[in-house]
C-alpha cells in the first residue's frame, strides 16, 4: 500500500459501512439501564449472535443470488447456520466478477462469519457463571433404564471440556459444510471414472472386466479357483493383478487392484464420505448419498456415532450399548491403521475412531488439522465414559486384544493441551501461512485461551501504526520495554484495516465487559492480566473510537468509552470529542455520555486536567518585569506619546496553539454541566495564569472571548446581568453553592476564586483594547471614531487594575498572582497612559484630564500602584509619562474632530483643567 493512501487510511476522514452503526445498537442494547445483572449478562453473551447473522446479511447482499433458507429468517442458531453453509458456496457456484476488491470483501465477510460462529459458541461456555448444577431426572418407570444415547447426552452437557470440544468441532463441521457442495469436490476423480454421470453400480470397468474373462475362459465358478497359471494373466489395464470378487474387502483381501477407472471411482465415494464426517452431514444425508451409489454398506459402517451436527443436540443415534459401542469404535480404528486402500478410506474410519494420524494425510487447512485433534480429543472422552459403563470383564477384553488411539493420554489432559495443539498446527509448513493470516490468528488464540496474549500484541502494532505519521494522544505509547516486544506484525490486523478493527474492538468489548462481570460476581477486584497489557488492549478500542471520529459518528462514541476502565474512559471520551465547538452538538453528547453510563461531572473535570497536562509550560521563558514590554523604548516626547508595538499579541490574531484551543474549549465543555462552575473558576485561573506566565496573549484572549466572567456567571445564576456588589457577599455564594447541591466547596473559596478569574480577565481585556488602539487601520474613514470608542472601552476595562489588583489572593499566599502583578500591572498601567496621550493630542483634551486623575489616584495615600511602580523600579518612567500628558495638556488650547468625551465635564466640574498643569520655564 502506497505511503499516501495509507497514511489516509489511517488518520483521514471514512465513509463506514451501515455495519458500523448496527453493531453499536446491538452494543447499546445490552447497556440499556435498569437491567438486572442477569439479564445484561445474558444480552451480552447474545452479542456474538446478533453479530453473527449481521455478518450472514452483509455476505447475502453482496452475494445476491445465493438462495436462502426460510426466507430471510435467521432469528434462531440453526437458521443462522444454514444460511452460513449456503451464502459461503456461492463462492464457488458463481465465478467472481474479476474486481480484487470485491473478492477481498468476500472473503473477508466469510472470515468474520467464521469468527463470530466461533464465539457466539465458545462464550457461553467459557463465562457460564457459577450457577447451580443442572438438574437430573430419574426415569418414572421402575426398573427402567437409561439409553446408552441419553447416558452420552447427559455426559456432553455436564463435563466442561467435552463440552467446549464439542462447540468447536461442530464449528469446524458448520464451516466446512460452507465450502463447495460434495459432488463438486469429488468432480475431478469421477471424470477420471470414465463412467459418464453414472454414479451407482459399483466397480463398473472390473465387473466387465471379470465377466469378461470368465467368458473367454469358459469358467463358471469364482475366478480365483483358477489354476496359478491361468490366473496370473489376470489382470487390470496397467498390468496389475485384479481383483477377482466384487465384495468391498476383496482388493484389500486378495492383495489386487482394481481397474484404474474403479479405483477412481472407488476414491470418489470414500472421498465423499470424508467430507461428509467431516462437516458434520446428517445420517439421514449420508445414507442418502449412499444409497444413490448403491453403496448403502458404507453408510451402515458409519451408522454407530457419526457425530453430525444435529446429533450434538440430540445424542446419537444409536441402540447399541456401551460395549458394542467401545468394541465399534475399536474395528474403525484398526480399519484406518491396517486396511483400507486408500488415504480417505482410511481418513473416513480415523474419524470413526478418533484417529489423528490418518486424518491428518488428507487434512489440507488449518481447520482440517485442528478437527483432526479435537475429533480425535472427544471421541477418546466419548470411549473412556463407554468404558466406564461396561462390566470390568468386558473392559479388561477390549483393552488387552482390541487397542484404540487415546488423544487424551496422546496429548495430555492439563489445561495447557489447547494451546499446544494450536502451537503444533501453526508450525506446519503446510499451513503455516494460513495460521498467520490476522482472522485465523485470533480465532486459534481464542481456542487456544491465549486471548489475552493475542489482544495485547494486537494492541501494540495497531500502538506502533498509529503513532506511525505523527505521535497520537489518544493510542498512547507505553512502557518502552513493551514496544520492544517483537511480534509478527502480519497476524495481526492492521490499522488501515478498518473490517479487522471492528471486529479485534468488539471482541475486546465482549470479553472486557465480561471479565468484568465475573470479578463482580467473585468479589475480586484484582485484573487478572498485567496492566501494561491492559493499556495495550484498550488501545485497540481507543483506536476504534478514533475511526468513530473520523467516520463522523460521534454519538457512537460514548457507548464504546464507557467499556473503558477508569480514568482512561475519560482520556478517550475527551481526545475524540474535544474538537466539537457546537454547543446543539455538546449538549446532545452530553446526553449520550450520561446515556452511555458516564458520569458527566467526573468526565469534564477529568478533560480539564487532562488537557492542562498537554499545555506547554516552559519556567525559563516566563514574562517578567523586565521582560514584558508593549511600549516602544525611550522617554515621550512633550509632543508626542511613547508608541506602543503593532499586534504586541502576535501578527496574527487566530493563532493560538493547538493545545491551548484544547485547553479553553475544554473549560467550555465544563461550564456545559451544572454542578461543574466551580472548577470553571478554579482551573480558569491556572490557565489564565499559565497563559499569561509564559506571554501567551493570543490563548488568553481567546479564553477570556470564549469563557468569559459574565457568561459564567449567568450560567450559574440564571440571570442576564447579576449585580456587581453580589460578588464580594460571602452569602451569596451560599446560596449558589446550596441551589447547586455543592457541599464540599467553601462559599469562601468560591468568592476568591471567582475573583481572581474576574481580575486576571480584566487584565486580558485591558491588553486587547491597547493593542487594538496601537494597530490602527489608518485606511479607515471613522478611524478616530473606532479609537474613541476603543478609549472608552479601555477606561472601562482598566478600572478593576487600579485597585487592589490581585492583591486579595496575594494576601492569602498566591505567590504567582504576585509574579503576574509585578510583571503585567506597571507596562499595562503605562500602556494605558500612552493610550490617553494619544487620544487627547487626536480627540479631545479630556483625555489628557483621565490622565491627570490617574495621577491623583497612583498618588492616594493608600493607593497600591504607586508602591507597585516603585517595587519594579519603573516610578521615574511613569512620572515621565504623566508629565508628558500635562504638558500636552498645557499647550492643547482647542477640541478637535468635534469629540465629546464620557466623564470629561465630570473632570472639569471636579476642579481638573489645562491651567492647573502649565509648566513654568
Amino acid at each position: 500500500m502506497a505511503t499516501s493512501t495509507r497514511r489516509e487510511k489511517i488518520t483521514e476522514e471514512v465513509t463506514p459501512g451501515p455495519e458500523v452503526e448496527d453493531f453499536a445498537n446491538a452494543l447499546d442494547d445490552y447497556l440499556l439501564r435498569g437491567l438486572a445483572a442477569p439479564e445484561k449478562k445474558a444480552r451480552l453473551l447474545d452479542l456474538p449472535r446478533r453479530y453473527h447473522e449481521n455478518a450472514i446479511r452483509r455476505l447475502a447482499q453482496i452475494q445476491p443470488k445465493v438462495v436462502r433458507h426460510a426466507a430471510d429468517d435467521v432469528d434462531t442458531d440453526m437458521d443462522a447456520e444454514v444460511d452460513a453453509v449456503a451464502v459461503a458456496k456461492v463462492d464457488k457456484q458463481h465465478p467472481k466478477d474479476g474486481l480484487s476488491e470485491s473478492s477481498d470483501e468476500i472473503r473477508q465477510l466469510e472470515k468474520e462469519v467464521q469468527t463470530w460462529d466461533l464465539f457466539r459458541r465458545l462464550l457461553p461456555l467459557r463465562y457460564s457463571g457459577s450457577g447451580p448444577e443442572p438438574m437430573r431426572f430419574s426415569s418414572p418407570l421402575p426398573g427402567s433404564r437409561k439409553s446408552i444415547q441419553d447416558d452420552v447426552h447427559d455426559f456432553l452437557e455436564t463435563n466442561s471440556v467435552a463440552l467446549e470440544r464439542r462447540a468447536v468441532l461442530q464449528w469446524l463441521q458448520t464451516t466446512a459444510a460452507a465450502g463447495p457442495d460434495i459432488d463438486e469436490v469429488a468432480r475431478e476423480l469421477q471424470q477420471n471414472a470414465d463412467r459418464g454421470d453414472i454414479i451407482a453400480h459399483g466397480w463398473l470397468h472390473t465387473r466387465t472386466k471379470i465377466k469378461l474373462r470368465k467368458s473367454v475362459t469358459a469358467w463358471p465358478r469364482l475366478l480365483d479357483r483358477q489354476s496359478p497359471n491361468e490366473i496370473s494373466s489376470h489382470v487390470n489395464s496397467d498390468g496389475a493383478p485384479l481383483v477377482t470378487q466384487l465384495d468391498p474387502d476383496a482388493s484389500m483381501r486378495q492383495g489386487r487392484k482394481l481397474e484404474p477407472q474403479d479405483d477412481y471411482f472407488e476414491r470418489a465415494i470414500w472421498l465423499g464420505c470424508f467430507e461428509h464426517l467431516r462437516r458434520g452431514s446428517k445420517f439421514e444425508d449420508i445414507r442418502e448419498w449412499c444409497r444413490e451409489r448403491t453403496e448403502m454398506w458404507r453408510a451402515i459402517s458409519m451408522s454407530a456415532m457419526p457425530m453430525s451436527v444435529e446429533e450434538w443436540h440430540d445424542g446419537p443415534k444409536t441402540d447399541a450399548d456401551a460395549a458394542s459401542l467401545a468394541l465399534w469404535r475399536r474395528m474403525c480404528f484398526s480399519l484406518a491403521r491396517q486396511g483400507g486402500s486408500d488415504d480417505f478410506e482410511r481418513a473416513v474410519y480415523g474419524i470413526l475412531s478418533g484417529d489423528i494420524t490418518t486424518v491428518e494425510n488428507v487434512a489440507k487447512s488449518w481447520d482440517d488439522f485442528l478437527f483432526a485433534n479435537y475429533n480425535a480429543l472427544l471421541r477418546s472422552q466419548i470411549d473412556t465414559f463407554m468404558l466406564s459403563k461396561c462390566p470390568p470383564d468386558v473392559v479388561s477384553t477390549l483393552l488387552q486384544s482390541l487397542p484404540a488411539f487415546d488423544a487424551v493420554e496422546f496429548h495430555g489432559d492439563d489445561n495447557d493441551v489447547q494451546k499446544r495443539i494450536i502451537q503444533t498446527i501453526g508450525s506446519h509448513p503446510q499451513v503455516r501461512t494460513e495460521a498467520s493470516e490476522p482472522n485465523k490468528a485470533l480465532q486459534a488464540s481464542f481456542i487456544a485461551r491465549e486471548l489475552d496474549r493475542h489482544l495485547y500484541e494486537q494492541g501494540l502494532v495497531i500502538t506502533a501504526a498509529a503513532n506511525e505519521f505523527s505521535t497520537s494522544r489518544l493510542v498512547r505509547k507505553g512502557l518502552e520495554e513493551d514496544e520492544n516486544t517483537i511480534v509478527s506484525k502480519y497476524k495481526y490486523f492492521d490499522l488501515a484495516q478498518h473490517s479487522g478493527l471492528r471486529i479485534v474492538a468488539h471482541v475486546f468489548v465482549l470479553v472486557s465487559l465480561l471479565d468484568r462481570f465475573e470479578r463482580q460476581e467473585s468479589d475480586s477486584l484484582e485484573p487478572q492480566i498485567p496492566a501494561s497489557w491492559r493499556f495495550f488492549q484498550e488501545n485497540i478500542l481507543a483506536a476504534y473510537t478514533d475511526y468513530l471520529r473520523r467516520a463522523k459518528l460521534r454519538e457512537l462514541i460514548p457507548l464504546y468509552c464507557s467499556v473503558f476502565n477508569t480514568p482512561r474512559r475519560y482520556e478517550a471520551l475527551s481526545w475524540n470529542v474535544i474538537e466539537q465547538s457546537d454547543l446543539d452538538v455538546r449538549g446532545e453528547q452530553l446526553g449520550l455520555i450520561r446515556r452511555a453510563g458516564i458520569d458527566d461531572s467526573r468526565f469534564v473535570e477529568s478533560q480539564a486536567t487532562l488537557f492542562f497536562g498537554e499545555l506547554d509550560n516552559n519556567p525559563k521563558l516566563a514574562v517578567n518585569n523586565a521582560s514584558f514590554r508593549i511600549l516602544e523604548p525611550g522617554p515621550p516626547s512633550s509632543r508626542g506619546q511613547r508608541r506602543m508595538k503593532n499586534d504586541f499579541f502576535g501578527a496574527e490574531e487566530d493563532k493560538v496553539d493547538p493545545k491551548d484551543i484544547n485547553m479553553i474549549r475544554a473549560l467550555e465543555w465544563l461550564l456545559m454541566v451544572e454542578k461543574s462552575w466551580p472548577q470553571v473558576f478554579s482551573i480558569g485561573i491556572q490557565v489564565y495564569k499559565l497563559f499569561l506566565r509564559n506571554g501567551r496573549l493570543s490563548a488568553a484572549r481567546r479564553l477570556y472571548r470564549r469563557v468569559a466572567f459574565t457568561r459564567i456567571m449567568q450560567h450559574m445564576t440564571g440571570h442576564d446581568d447579576p449585580e456587581i456588589t453580589l460578588y464580594e457577599d460571602v452569602e451569596f455564594w451560599t446560596l449558589q453553592l446550596q441551589d447547586s447541591g455543592l457541599g464540599n466547596v467553601k462559599p469562601e473559596q468560591a468568592m476568591s476564586d471567582a475573583r481572581n478569574y474576574m481580575e486576571l480577565e480584566a487584565l486580558v481585556k485591558a491588553l486587547d483594547t491597547l493593542e487594538t488602539i496601537a494597530s490602527p487601520d489608518l485606511t479607515n474613514k471613522q478611524f478616530w471614531q473606532r479609537v474613541g470608542e476603543e478609549i472608552t472601552t479601555a477606561t472601562d476595562n482598566m478600572q478593576p487594575l487600579l485597585k487592589n489588583w490581585l492583591l486579595p489572593g496575594i494576601e492569602n499566599g498566591d505567590h504567582e498572582l504576585k509574579q503576574l502583578r509585578d510583571a503585567y500591572l506597571p507596562e499595562t498601567i503605562l500602556a494605558y497612559i500612552s493610550a490617553l496621550h494619544f487620544a487627547g493630542t487626536g480627540i479631545s483634551r479630556d483625555h489628557l484630564l483621565e490622565c491627570m486623575d490617574l495621577a491623583s489616584v497612583i498618588a492616594e495615600r493608600n493607593s497600591d500602584l504607586s508602591g507597585t511602580f516603585v517595587d519594579a523600579g519603573r516610578m521615574k518612567e511613569l512620572v515621565e509619562a504623566l508629565t508628558a500628558c500635562s504638558k500636552t495638556l498645557a499647550i492643547k488650547t482647542e477640541e478637535k474632530r468635534g469629540a465629546t468625551v464620557i466623564g470629561g465635564r465630570k473632570l472639569r466640574e471636579l476642579g481638573w483643567s489645562r491651567d492647573l498643569w502649565a509648566v513654568k520655564k
